[in-house]
């Protein structure tokens, strides 16, 4: 696995945690909690290769996620789901670019 895939790994596996979080009851959203604050400082800490934008909207995903876990407000829910959705646009975004440059 090259260094890129490591990287949309770290990525992906920090967006699906913050989301699983959103839908988690408190007891398993307390569990989840330092696992997806480990991931985040995996991926503040991961040089991007890839778009600078997608690893700034994971972590916003993040925090959000971490905020409504720690506050219970809706609209970090809110906010955690639709930056998750333009994390997930991103990384289809990438996938395509990725693959037409396999076809040339």
């Amino acid at each position: 696995m090259n260094n890129a895939d490591r990287e949309i790994e770290i990525l992906t596996n920090a967006t699906l945690l913050a989301g699983a979080l959103l839908n988690a009851d408190e007891r398993k959203r307390e569990s989840m909690l330092p696992k997806l604050k480990v991931l985040e400082n995996e991926v503040k800490m991961a040089q991007l290769d890839v778009h600078k934008n997608l690893k700034r909207l994971v972590i916003m995903t993040v925090n959000a996620a971490i905020r409504y876990s720690s506050s219970g407000k809706q609209s970090d829910a809110k906010l955690a789901r639709r930056n998750g959705n333009e994390v997930a646009k991103e990384l289809g975004r990438l996938k395509r670019l990725a693959r037409c440059k396999g076809c040339d």
